[in-house]
């Protein structure tokens, strides 16, 4: 008996659909194939500053941005994807931002050619570029990254230069965040960025929940932050944890006699931070057990308190207190009605214009006056804890300086900080550095991300010092 003729077409068809279905799913898996191997780890956007900077002469120096966003894509992995985005020019038109070069992987030299080609002029319109950037990660294309998407803003400008509320621009931003759904990071760099307008500028970071902005002072110091940024294995995209150490330490010789009776030893060991470690050819010496300093093994230590007033001198060097040459030198003294510390933390610490409220030599006026905004200010995120940076030029060998204002015991302390040795030593210039930081900041209520945040930038200070 044969089949019915009507069998056969439906056989033919159902191999032809069989057939369109296989080609169908190749086409589905390869169309997820070429999806995931097309989507990229990391995608970062740059967003470029392009206002007017003023004169190079005045500080603001576009060139020397332009090269270290240039230098900065240039270290970036190869899968990667970047894109560029600028800000500035006439508040309320449509070009006041735009993007340059698209997110894509392998696009390095276009982004560095295109921030070079760009002539700075017109308002910082810093709100039109966050937005745009934002809404740049919104659409199915270009893919966003499977394991972080960033914004990181370069400007040498700390406000929007269109006006407005502050406060009602940085809620606009979140929003605008939160209304499409976006996990972004946002990380901000300030490149001379006037000390008036750096608190603006961290209350902004601060409504998109980023890390307080690194503010430095010259090419050389933005070069190096960028590149901890664009780089996910340095410390700044996933710190390290190391067990701390106990190390044992070498107390240092005393001089003088203290107003408020004489402190008790130290210990023969401490217990360092975590992540700290003790450079190859350093020591930790003891000035008491609350304050140890880092520096080259086999040196003097000394510490000299003062006569006339509630404060002391440590050094570790060749010879004892001589600040002159190779070593380590700290400088403790109690914040007084005299505003000593106006030129290094005038625009900053609200606290110290009011410590100083009702001095006629030392008005708050006066203070933010003299801060001539050399000591670039590196926000711990805890009140009361100031922390500076001091570049200095002149000489081949590494000079870190350190500044620190602490209101948090029952007087405010300022102290400062030097390391001067070879450049060989450098490690050693960061380390000492590093510590006496963690140290001040070790009874604080300091948050995590905040701390590796200022120990990043005292690294990146002292890599970046001539």
């Amino acid at each position: 008996m044969t089949a019915p003729v009507a069998a056969r077409p439906r056989r033919r068809w159902l191999r032809i659909a069989l057939a369109v279905l296989a080609v169908a799913v190749l086409g589905i898996g390869a169309t997820v194939a070429y999806v995931v191997r097309s989507t990229p780890q990391y995608r970062t956007a740059f967003l470029v500053d392009t206002s007017d900077p003023g004169s190079p002469g005045g500080g603001r120096d576009f060139g020397a941005l332009a090269d270290a966003v240039g230098a900065a894509v240039g270290n970036t992995g190869d899968r990667d994807a970047l894109s560029l985005r600028r800000f500035g020019g006439v508040c309320g038109e449509r070009d006041n931002t735009r993007e340059l070069v698209g997110s894509a992987t392998g696009n390095a030299k276009r982004i560095s050619a295109a921030a070079h080609a760009l002539t700075p002029g017109g308002k910082a319109t810093l709100n039109s570029g966050l937005l745009a950037a934002i809404d740049d990660f919104s659409g199915r294309y270009p893919l966003r990254a499977s394991k972080r998407n960033r914004i990181v803003v370069v400007t040498t400008q700390g406000t929007d230069g269109c006006g407005g509320d502050a406060e009602a621009m940085n809620k606009q931003v979140r929003d605008r965040m939160d209304a499409l759904g976006l996990q972004l990071e946002f990380r901000f760099v300030g490149y001379r960025v006037p000390a008036a307008e750096q608190e603006v500028l961290t209350k902004l970071a601060s409504a998109v929940k980023a890390a307080a902005p690194q503010f430095t002072q010259d090419s050389a110091e933005l070069n190096a932050v960028l590149e901890k940024l664009v780089i996910p294995s340095l410390p700044e995209a996933k710190p390290v944890e190391v067990p701390s150490q106990e190390v044992s330490v070498t107390a240092c010789s005393r001089t003088g006699t203290p107003l408020e009776g004489t402190p008790a030893p130290p210990p023969p060991s401490v217990r360092l931070p975590s992540r700290l470690t003790v450079p190859a050819g350093a020591r930790v010496y003891a000035a008491d057990p609350k304050t140890h300093l880092m520096a080259p093994a086999g040196k003097t230590c000394t510490l000299a308190f003062y006569d006339s007033a509630v404060g002391r001198q440590v050094h570790v060097g060749d010879t004892p207190l001589d600040f002159e040459d190779f070593g380590v030198g700290l400088t403790e003294d109690t914040v007084t009605g005299v505003a000593l510390d106006c030129s290094d933390f005038g625009r900053t610490a609200p606290e110290l214009l009011k410590y100083l409220d009702g001095d006629p030599d030392a008005s708050a006026s006066t203070c933010k006056a003299q801060d001539t905004g050399k000591t670039v200010n590196l926000p711990t995120g805890v009140p009361g804890l100031y922390v500076g940076t001091v570049r200095e030029s002149g000489g081949t060998d590494v000079k870190g300086h350190l500044r620190l204002l602490n209101f948090r015991g029952e007087r405010p302390v300022t102290s400062s900080l030097i390391c001067l040795l070879p450049k060989e030593q450098a490690d050693i210039c960061t380390a000492s550095l590093v510590y006496y930081f963690l140290q001040q900041a070790a009874v604080t209520n300091i948050s995590t991300a905040d701390r590796d945040r200022v120990t990043a930038a005292i690294e990146a200070y002292v890599k970046s010092l001539p």
